[in-house]
């Protein structure tokens, strides 16, 4: 076998083989295709989560600026549950099922604190995404407001 070319050695169907373009895009498809479709999923998915964290985000901004036409505690934090519930309604599909958590109380001396809190795990995000690296599943936000005055 010295002195013999690696093409004179292989039989005719693989030399054939060797040089068959046919189908070479087929397989480098195949090949790229599901990390394509794994960077595109994951695109997806996080600009949901993100879209979910700005509507949490937003929420306690609301939530926070209705606080402030309160005169009491007690209006204060109605008025700032009120709101961030209202702005987290058109959420509602985009975050899934469960019920978020608004709280609005005074924190410390003359400041007002509103906390929205939010599990998603219950949203289809969550449960599917299983093969791209999630987030946590709670978002939360506050936002803290001076009690009235300049």
């Amino acid at each position: 076998m010295t002195g013999r070319s690696a093409s004179r050695v292989l039989p005719h169907h693989l030399r054939r083989f060797r040089r068959e373009r046919r189908g070479l895009a087929a397989l480098e498809f195949a090949l790229l295709a599901p990390a394509l479709l794994m960077l595109a999923f994951g695109v997806i998915v996080y600009s949901i989560y993100f879209t979910a964290v700005l509507g949490v985000r937003q929420a306690a901004a609301e939530g926070a600026r209705a606080a402030m036409a309160g005169l009491s505690t007690v209006e204060r934090a109605g008025l700032a549950q009120t709101r961030a519930l209202q702005v987290l309604s058109g959420y509602d599909d985009l975050l899934g099922g469960s019920t978020p958590q608004v709280t609005a109380l005074p924190d410390g001396t003359g400041v007002f604190r509103v906390t929205v809190s939010y599990d998603m795990s219950s949203s289809p995000i969550m449960r599917y995404g299983n093969f791209v690296p999630l987030p946590t599943s709670d978002v939360r936000a506050s936002v803290m407001v001076t009690n009235g005055g300049y």
